[in-house]
């Protein structure tokens, strides 16, 4: 099936507003709060680190890292859980006829969590196994003709090519795995692969699409919202406070939007479901 990128974006949209309130709920407790107490909590040590790398300072900003460990994992495998859970949720909710129930659909998104960390993990140590492989080749195969660097660069080149092709060919493994009720991470990457065949083009320019308009509304927002506030409030408490709220909202919106594109980019190419067909013939 050749993918329809406006029929996507269409269905994606009206399946949002027809949500919207649970939505809002959804994208506040899973996707704003995270963001917001990683922003108020972090502030100080991501300054310093910050301050560390600007003056190429590698001990400080180890012993930084050192210092603060378990905040830093804390919050990061923590609020990357949480929105894991968060995605889940919101697709299991707009992606099925029934309006289920916030609870449902948290109660979907909590099952289908072993599954995506399975996915996250194997795409992690293949990504890795990948990166070096590839980099001890070219760069390998450049040292012998004496352009060690130039095969480093074309390396790097190659990889990120190679993970943004991985990137959109694995695009719809959260839908698979919550609508289709795939519980094997290697079979869910294998149905989403398949399913993104032949679409692999379309779908590489739809995501940039979407993606430099988030960047493009994010920065406007941004500067709109937080400029004028850390003006009036410094950079104090209350300034950080209002930039977590808005980055944490920005973020909300756009993670609930792109939950809604997948979960319908998967319904258009997957095709109506046996459940949807026994529905329509009843």
């Amino acid at each position: 099936m050749k993918f329809d990128s406006n029929s996507a974006w269409t269905d994606a949209t009206t399946a949002v507003r027809a949500n919207r309130e649970v939505l809002l709920a959804l994208g506040g407790v899973f996707f704003l709060l995270p963001t917001l107490l990683s922003t108020v909590f972090l502030d100080g040590v991501q300054t310093r680190m910050l301050e560390a790398m600007s003056a190429n300072k590698p001990q400080v900003l180890n012993a930084l890292v050192a210092d603060n460990m378990g905040l830093l994992l804390g919050f990061g495998l923590g609020g990357t859980v949480v929105q894991m859970i968060g995605y889940l949720a919101v697709t299991a909710l707009i992606s099925d006829r029934g309006r289920p129930t916030v609870g449902e659909s948290i109660s979907r998104g909590l099952r289908a969590v072993p599954t995506l960390l399975a996915v996250a993990i194997i795409a992690f140590l293949a990504l890795t196994v990948g990166i070096l492989a590839l980099s001890l080749v070219v760069v390998g195969l450049f040292s012998l003709v004496g352009a060690a660097s130039a095969g480093g660069v074309l390396a790097v080149v190659l990889v990120m090519c190679a993970g943004t092709y991985a990137s959109v060919k694995f695009s719809l493994v959260v839908p698979v795995i919550v609508n289709e009720g795939v519980a094997n991470p290697i079979a869910a990457m294998a149905r989403s692969w398949k399913l993104t065949r032949r679409n692999s083009l379309r779908l590489f320019g739809f995501y940039t699409l979407l993606t430099l308009a988030y960047f493009a509304i994010a920065l406007v927002a941004t500067f709109i919202l937080v400029g004028p506030a850390m003006l009036v409030l410094g950079k104090g408490q209350a300034a950080v406070l209002v930039m977590g709220v808005v980055t944490g909202a920005i973020g909300a919106v756009a993670s609930v939007i792109l939950a809604a594109v997948l979960s319908q980019t998967h319904r258009q190419l997957a095709g109506p479901s046996s459940a949807a067909m026994a529905d329509l013939f009843e």
